[in-house]
């Protein structure tokens, strides 16, 4: 009977930890997320965007990839994914060489938590005399990088039936 008694106390305290630990777990993470501010994290967003559309009018691509993260992705139709910053650059120089000298982004929608943001918006592409090249939606996923929140992966697609705009992939690798 002692025993019994003791493995029904030893079963009560096992039982007693184990949901004590899941509710400590589970207020540490509701604490995290709380902490987070998604109005910092959109204001975050919105001075990157303002300086990516800066280095697009300077024609500067390797500044425009710094807002990307070192393993960043960017998806777009009818291309191999494009990898990493200096893929980015190339890119990009490739899109300014074939006459893209603006870059103008519309945020629709920021969401997420202190480890990735989601950012919806539209986007137009326009050329030396201002008219638009392209237009369409876009995807970025956020992502924190040495402090600053910078653009893990992008994926935009153009509302034109087919882009009027030509890029050059020759110096890319191919995939």
């Amino acid at each position: 009977m002692l025993s019994n008694r003791i493995y029904g106390w030893l079963c009560f305290v096992f039982v007693f930890a184990l949901f004590s630990c899941s509710q400590q777990d589970k207020m540490e993470i509701e604490n995290s997320a709380s902490a987070f501010d998604i109005k910092q994290g959109e204001a975050s967003v919105m001075q990157s965007n303002q300086h990516l559309i800066r280095t697009f009018k300077a024609a500067d691509s390797t500044e425009a990839a710094q807002s990307f993260t070192m393993n960043a992705r960017i998806m777009v139709a009818n291309h191999a994914p494009i990898e990493g910053r200096k893929d980015i650059a190339a890119y990009f120089s490739n899109m300014m060489k074939s006459g893209v000298t603006d870059l103008k982004l519309t945020t629709g929608k920021i969401s997420g938590d202190s480890s990735i943001l989601v950012e919806e918006g539209s986007y137009q592409l326009l050329n030396n005399k201002g008219n638009v090249s392209d237009k369409g939606q876009y995807i970025a996923l956020w992502q924190r990088e040495s402090g600053n929140w910078k653009i893990y992966r992008d994926m935009w697609t153009s509302s034109i039936p087919q882009s009027a705009i030509k890029i050059s992939d020759s110096s890319l690798p191919k995939q």
